[in-house]
């Protein structure tokens, strides 16, 4: 593996951990809403 595709490969990876940490860190904080159906049918009971 050249330099180039180790520094390219590690950037990537550290890229996809951080928007996979915002990702779960910005669901947790939701505080979990209603969800709802497109429908009209909606749920309003927590985990």
């Amino acid at each position: 593996m050249t330099t180039k595709s180790a520094a390219l490969l590690t950037a990537f990876m550290l890229s996809a951990i951080l928007f996979m940490g915002v990702g779960l860190f910005s669901v947790d904080a939701g505080g979990h809403p209603v969800s709802s159906d497109g429908y009209g049918i909606s749920t309003s009971f927590r985990r």
